[in-house]
């Protein structure tokens, strides 16, 4: 079950568990969004998080990433109530995100995203750096291993550091994936850090109970406050 992760006495650290990876290709690959048109970007490490809501972790996940928000709204000298105000009116600031509101250019809906909640996360170091990676037994694995245990679709127990940040002048709350350890299980899908040890991740028995999960596909919809809200409760 998704948690605050207690070695963050901020309150602003979490552990996810059985979140569905999203692009994972740029945790191989620095990469930038194909809308960043700035030259002097750089590319950057990071995936997308989804809290899938028939997971029996839903609740939990949910509950830990508001609490930790709540946190950094308030070492950020907000109210603890900010993230709330960015998700309802100003969503792109906000790293917490319908899933509805992923889509692609034809304006579909992405495979996975409708009806769910979706965490963008950069690695450490505002994505510069790659998170620490993991297999299913807690092996550190390889640069070269990545694609294939931490893939488009695989389940995956994650730790999340959120945080306030105005840096170009605009005022949101964000995060960053500290460590991921895949499940190696799931439908493939198309397209201030903590140390981190073996005891931050729960001991996987060698036939896993989980089954690859659903395979949603959505189609592009109007997304409205009361919508997102019922995601909330």
């Amino acid at each position: 079950m998704g948690k605050v992760n207690e070695k963050d006495k901020t309150g602003r650290t979490v552990t996810l568990t059985n979140v569905r990876t999203s692009f994972a290709e740029s945790l191989h690959t620095a990469s930038l969004p194909k809308k960043n048109k700035d030259p002097n970007a750089k590319p950057k490490h990071g995936a997308n998080f989804i809290l899938e809501t028939d997971s029996p972790d839903f609740a939990s996940n949910k509950a830990a990433c508001i609490s930790a928000m709540k946190a950094a709204g308030r070492e950020f000298k907000r109210s603890e109530d900010w993230w709330k105000t960015l998700w309802d009116d100003k969503p792109d600031n906000l790293s917490f995100k319908k899933g509805d509101r992923f889509k692609n250019e034809a304006g579909e809906i992405y495979k996975g995203y409708a009806g769910n909640l979706v965490v963008s996360a950069k690695g450490p170091g505002g994505g510069l750096k790659r998170p620490q990676m993991r297999d299913r037994n807690k092996r550190i694995i390889e640069v070269s291993e990545i694609l294939d245990v931490v893939y488009n679709g695989t389940y995956s127990d994650v730790i999340i550091s959120w945080y306030g940040t105005e840096n170009g002048g605009t005022p949101r709350i964000t995060c960053s994936v500290e460590s991921i350890r895949s499940r190696q299980v799931g439908e493939r899908l198309g397209g201030g850090g903590i140390y981190v040890d073996d005891d931050d991740f729960d001991t996987l028995e060698a036939d896993d109970s989980f089954d690859d999960g659903p395979s949603n596909t959505g189609s592009s919809s109007k997304s409205s406050k009361s919508d997102d809200d019922d995601l909330l409760t």
